[in-house]
């Protein structure tokens, strides 16, 4: 009995170590490779941020009546007030005294779509004074499909440069057996002196800079002899 159960462990044994030694084969029987992909997307929302203040201190009318004037000014240039402007925040603050004023500010985030609406913007912005505005960020309307596009690209790169390193050993590869998002990055577009120049009153000619996009992607193929 004792005997039996030595050559059935020793058995076990033999069988454990063959299949954790295919296993370490199959471990190394592959190929990791990273593929890489960039893409350059010209912005076309572009967020700014309008500030009202009621610089004279005396009452909320003022203000009241700056975003009136506002209101103008945007729709002069192009602007569907109702859809692409909203307000980010309103505060104001009272003095101790009874007498005191009450200041108010107002700020607004605006959508622009592409740089010539926003040159009349702020162009109507400086003829009408006393405003605050500035480019707050810019984005694209698709950049979740940007980002699944360069993934597949980053991909492809990858079973290229896999194919291309297996064939230099006489071998090549067959199913992927692991794919891996390994960085992700995106360099916001950023604002030429287009606004500058347009407050300015000089003649834009500088585009935004484009928004760089760039996703790596880490594959194991397994490696097969020919």
């Amino acid at each position: 009995m004792k005997k039996m159960l030595l050559l059935v462990g020793l058995f076990l044994g033999i069988l454990t170590c063959a299949t954790a030694q295919n296993r370490d084969e199959e471990k190394r029987d592959y190929i990791e490779v990273y593929g890489t992909a960039v893409m350059e997307v010209v912005p076309d929302e572009i967020y700014v941020k309008i500030v009202l203040r009621d610089k004279e201190q005396r009452s909320k009318t003022e203000l009241e009546q700056q975003e009136k004037k506002l209101f103008a000014v945007l729709q002069k240039a192009g602007i569907d007030v109702k859809k692409d402007l909203s307000v980010r925040s309103m505060s104001g603050n009272r003095y101790k005294l009874k007498s005191g004023p009450l200041k108010m500010k107002k700020e607004y985030i605006l959508l622009v779509h592409d740089v010539k609406t926003l040159d009349r913007v702020f162009a109507g912005l400086e003829v009408m004074g006393g405003v605050d505005a500035e480019i707050d960020r810019v984005d694209h309307s698709q950049m979740e499909k940007f980002r699944r596009d360069i993934k597949v690209d980053a991909i492809k790169v990858a079973k290229e440069k896999a194919e291309a390193l297996a064939a230099a050993i006489g071998q090549y590869i067959g199913a992927a057996i692991y794919i891996g998002e390994e960085r992700w990055g995106g360099f916001a577009g950023q604002f030429s002196n287009v606004a500058m120049n347009a407050m300015r009153g000089e003649e834009p000619g500088i585009d935004f800079e484009k928004i760089a996009l760039q996703g790596t992607i880490q594959v194991r193929f397994k490696l097969l002899a020919r």
